[in-house]
């Protein structure tokens, strides 16, 4: 039998998270104490939810603001769009929300819940980039990634965490006016599921959808929203029109529901509605007819709505635990990146300041003291690439300098005619000794990437920079923050890494609000600028009148999504300054109208390393290319532009 608290997944991601707990195995057990009294439900064909709800009576012990704050803090959803989160088959959470389709209920104060899921509702597609394209409804099938997870559950009878977010129409609460955008309602297992016709608007008129019947599990005490004080739920307002109560019922036994085989296909199906039984395998031609005929109206039987007799052992504690100090003293691992839960309030928030954690709600701070990190603590990386420095695509459209003589060992080439510039060495001046030069020109002549490689003669400036960094942005001198994206998405949604911007306003972190004047920078960023320009300067044969520069940090997996730096006003030069662990930077051709998907495979890919400064030098970088950074550890970068010269 699993155990909720074993860890056997290592590889945890920033928005697909493997999940540690494993669900036990639950048995029947007679000594399970009653549930509260259950409300019958007469007409459940069409729910309509027309009521003014009233407020919360206690706040949810786990809730948050934004979808982000759920996936960096609550291991059990890390889903971003899906309202099915799983791992390995096995779904960790589930997201109640939006209008209830046909037969949806919350039923027995939410101690039952049947639910619609599995995707594949009608959208829109490629919204961003060309013209819209609809996707009309389509049959969800046994096989689809999320209704095979949840079938897998059912048939396992594995526990799983349901959400609720304040669309969620039979929630019979106002979330939004307690502030709360999503509430972890509990532990629940599924224990019925199946296929039925829903309405839909595609060519058809109707969809095959999975039902899943969420049941309490029980052991955890009432739902939070039910009084502590009393076991009644008749008390609350029922969702569903035309409820009444009934009497308080004893849990009867499993096996209540019938089920019966199907005299075409041999499958077994349930009796869940109270008109008859009939064929719920969406492949059979008997399905959901009963005597040949499609009944517009259905209610559920009575004895489906019972529930069933079951105990886990060893449940979870769904809330997360507040990080310790680590044995090592270093703050910049994965775990550290992550977001918490506030003890105090019960609000889930990301970390949006480096220096702590901070609740959005009520501002309780969390904080673990850490040590400096080293350059030489990362030189022991060793990235998974076959080439030293760079790679050119074979699809780049690049070309070979006509001062190019010979593929170099550090120069990956896969293609004849791809650029491969022959290393320039250069003097840097006050004793920083010799470094190379790399650069790589793009098609017709529209820019030039170059690579300043870093030494360990010629780093010493970096180290330096990179701990005053460190130790300025632990005090707080450094003010580092994940800043809002311009997305359209519910809620505030954070960059992926903590920044600060100096100098003139840059857009792209909330321009002058979020900026700090040259004269109020702290020393790091001003040694960070000072290198760039000198840099610059020996690479390019010129001086490049910088005039903001924007440090950013990143903790273990955390990264800079695909964008280029070309708003407007933004001069022709980008250059910046990396400084401690490795990382690849990839460039990639901007989409289109005309061609609106990106290509598969990256143009150019850069290794950069501590102390190296990279230099995308013409407009022609920024108006053809877009860039992503990935770290494969613990990174600052200093990126300066000139703004409003362009």
């Amino acid at each position: 039998m699993e155990d909720w608290a074993r860890d056997d997944d290592q590889d945890d991601v920033a928005d697909v998270d493997d999940i540690a707990n494993e669900f036990d195995i639950p048995s029947v057990n007679d000594t399970l104490p009653p549930l509260s009294s259950c409300k019958e439900v007469a007409d459940i064909s069409v729910p309509t939810i027309e009521q003014h709800k009233p407020r919360l009576p206690v706040m949810p012990p786990i809730w948050a603001e934004s979808r982000q704050e759920v996936c960096e803090s609550f291991d059990y959803f890390r889903s971003y769009q899906s309202g099915v989160y799983s791992l390995k088959d096995i779904v960790k959470g589930y997201l109640l929300g939006g209008s209830p389709a046909s037969r949806d209920i919350f039923h027995c104060g939410g101690r039952l819940i049947v639910s619609h899921g599995g995707g594949k509702a009608e959208s829109i597609l490629d919204y961003r980039v060309g013209a819209a394209r609809f996707q009309q409804a389509q049959d969800q099938e046994a096989t689809d990634r999320s209704v095979r997870a949840l079938l897998k559950s059912y048939t396992d009878k594995r526990p799983l965490v349901l959400l609720a977010d304040d669309k969620y129409a039979l929630f019979p609460y106002d979330l939004s006016a307690s502030g709360c955008t999503y509430v972890v309602l509990g532990l629940y297992w599924i224990s019925h599921a199946w296929a039925e016709y829903q309405p839909a608007s595609n060519g058809c008129g109707r969809v095959v959808r999975w039902k899943f019947a969420f049941q309490w599990c029980e052991g955890q005490g009432n739902p939070w929203w039910i009084s502590s004080e009393s076991d009644d739920v008749d008390m609350l307002p029922d969702p569903i029109g035309g409820c009444r109560s009934a009497p308080r019922q004893d849990p009867s036994p499993p096996d209540a529901v019938v089920n019966m085989a199907c005299n075409k296909c041999s499958q077994k199906s349930p009796v869940v509605y109270s008109q008859g039984w009939m064929c719920l395998n969406p492949s059979c031609t008997s399905f959901w007819s009963i005597g040949g005929r499609e009944l517009e109206q259905l209610d559920y039987d009575a004895s489906f709505l019972r529930p069933i007799k079951t105990v886990f052992t060893n449940l979870p504690e769904l809330r997360p635990a507040k990080l310790i100090e680590t044995m090592d003293s270093i703050t910049t691992s994965y775990a550290f990146s992550k977001g918490w839960h506030c003890e105090k309030c019960g609000r889930l928030s990301s970390r949006f300041k480096w220096e702590h954690w901070e609740c959005s709600h009520c501002h309780l701070i969390h904080k673990i003291p850490g040590r400096l990190r080293t350059a030489k603590e990362f030189w022991h990386q060793r990235p998974p690439a076959d080439f030293l420095h760079a790679q050119v695509g074979k699809q780049s459209g690049l070309r070979r300098h006509r001062h190019s003589l010979a593929l170099l060992p550090h120069i990956h080439a896969t293609l004849a005619g791809i650029i491969a510039c022959r290393p320039e060495p250069f003097e840097l001046g006050d004793g920083g000794g010799f470094t190379n030069h790399l650069t790589f020109i793009l098609p017709n002549e529209i820019g030039r990437i170059h690579l300043l490689l870093g030494t360990p003669l010629a780093n010493k400036q970096a180290d330096e920079i990179f701990r005053q960094y460190q130790e300025q942005a632990e005090e707080g001198e450094l003010l580092l923050r994940r800043y809002p994206l311009r997305l359209v998405i519910r809620g505030t949604f954070l960059t992926n890494y903590f920044s600060q911007n100096s100098g003139e306003p840059y857009q792209y972190v909330g321009g002058t609000g979020n900026t700090v004047p040259f004269d109020k920078a702290p020393s790091s960023v001003c040694g960070a600028l000072a290198l760039i320009k000198e840099r610059s300067r020996l690479a390019l044969q010129k001086d490049i009148p910088f005039n903001e520069i924007l440090s950013a940090a990143y903790m273990e997996k955390q990264k800079m999504s695909f964008h280029s730096d070309s708003e407007r006003g933004l001069g022709p030069v980008v250059a910046s300054l990396s400084l401690g662990s490795a990382a690849f930077m990839h460039f990639r051709a901007r989409a289109t109208s005309k061609e609106p998907k990106h290509s598969s495979s990256n143009v150019l890919t850069l290794i950069l390393r501590h102390g190296d400064v990279l230099i995308m030098e013409g407009d022609g970088v920024q108006q053809h290319y877009e860039h992503t950074v990935i770290p494969m550890n613990f990174r600052i970068a200093a990126t300066a532009r000139c703004i409003g010269t362009a």
